[in-house]
């Protein structure tokens, strides 16, 4: 049987090694795709570090790791019908049931008995993963490898900016990690009115001027609440958007959210959170959408024709490309802050 290149974590504890494993065989409703590129991405790192998070996502060693990727589909299974091979795909990392009350009414992406690929199957980071053909999803042409390995990310930010309507809208992105930095570009595309990103790393900030924000703060030099209400005349942003995760930041948010407002939450705290509901929600009649990842396929749809009329300029998002056997210096360099995306090219 052939054998291909992965970056397989084996054991808790921190760390994955590169091994030489069998290369995957389609099952039914499954193709298998050569990875062109792979992106690292938080949950990645919980996992590598293996922290509380990975100890508690039900998450199976040994593990091909990742689950951001872009390819071509090299063999299909019994009853695939949407996908031949040498299509173009980028991975959706929900897969679904089919048959569950989620799935039957819309909401495959938050599937009662969702498996998240990547983190409970094998992932990306190899020559060649298998998927099912439901999280495969075709991509234009155009878009390059590196691109294309991050949909899945900018999928969740472009989704957020749909829910919140930043259309002619103020708003305010919090942290200015990839998701926020995404969210950032796709606010822009979509036509916001003005775009604040809210960090506490310059370097940060500064890449999200580039990619289209039109005001920065950094909490830690400034009374944020403070500028952004006189900056928006004292009434506060239209619309916010939290990938942050910081139980904090998220506070504050609230307190510069206008009354009427919209309010995406991306982030993740490690920490329970206390809002004010009264003050904060309910008299501001402020609409809270939770953000899991993109809808199957709306989010799909909106994003790839936005990308097919380069609408999308995510490329200085990408600040990294490594070949598959130095993860370990993509990891470092996410670690370190040095990096914003790496991508990975097996």
């Amino acid at each position: 049987m052939d054998e291909m290149t992965a970056v397989v974590k084996t054991e808790a504890g921190t760390g994955a090694r590169l091994a030489e494993i069998p290369v995957p065989q389609p099952g039914k409703n499954e193709v298998v795709v050569r990875v062109k590129a792979a992106a690292i991405c938080g949950t990645d790192m919980h996992i590598y570090e293996w922290n509380n998070w990975a100890r508690n996502a039900k998450v199976k060693l040994p593990l091909v790791m990742g689950h951001e990727f872009s390819g071509e589909v090299a063999a299909v299974g019994e009853g695939v019908t949407a996908l031949k091979i040498g299509d173009y795909i980028a991975g959706e990392t929900h897969i679904p049931c089919g048959e569950c009350y989620q799935c039957k009414n819309g909401l495959q992406h938050i599937c009662g008995r969702l498996t998240i690929y990547g983190v409970n199957t094998d992932g990306c980071f190899s020559r060649y993963t298998r998927i099912p053909e439901a999280c495969a999803i075709r991509i234009p042409p155009a878009v390059p490898p590196e691109v294309g390995a991050i949909l899945e990310p900018l999928g969740t930010s472009f989704r957020s900016c749909l829910e919140v309507r930043v259309t002619g809208a103020a708003v305010a992105v919090i942290g200015a990690g990839p998701i926020g930095l995404l969210a950032v570009v796709s606010a822009r595309a979509m036509g916001a009115a003005a775009v604040i990103a809210v960090d506490v790393v310059p370097r940060r900030l500064e890449l999200a001027l580039k990619v289209g924000a039109d005001y920065i703060f950094n909490p830690q030099q400034c009374d944020v609440i403070r500028e952004i209400l006189k900056l928006t005349g004292g009434l506060g942003v239209d619309a916010l958007i939290d990938a942050s995760g910081s139980s904090r930041a998220i506070q504050d948010g609230f307190k510069y959210l206008r009354k009427g407002g919209r309010a995406a939450l991306v982030g993740l705290p490690s920490e329970p959170l206390c809002l004010d509901l009264g003050a904060d929600v309910v008299f501001k009649e402020a609409v809270v959408y939770g953000i899991h990842g993109r809808k199957m396929y709306e989010t799909w749809t909106g994003m790839k024709d936005m990308l097919a009329k380069k609408r999308l300029p995510v490329e200085p998002i990408i600040t990294h490309v490594l070949p598959l056997e130095s993860f370990e210096e993509g990891f470092n360099l996410l670690k370190t802050g040095e990096a914003c995306k790496v991508v990975l090219i097996p």
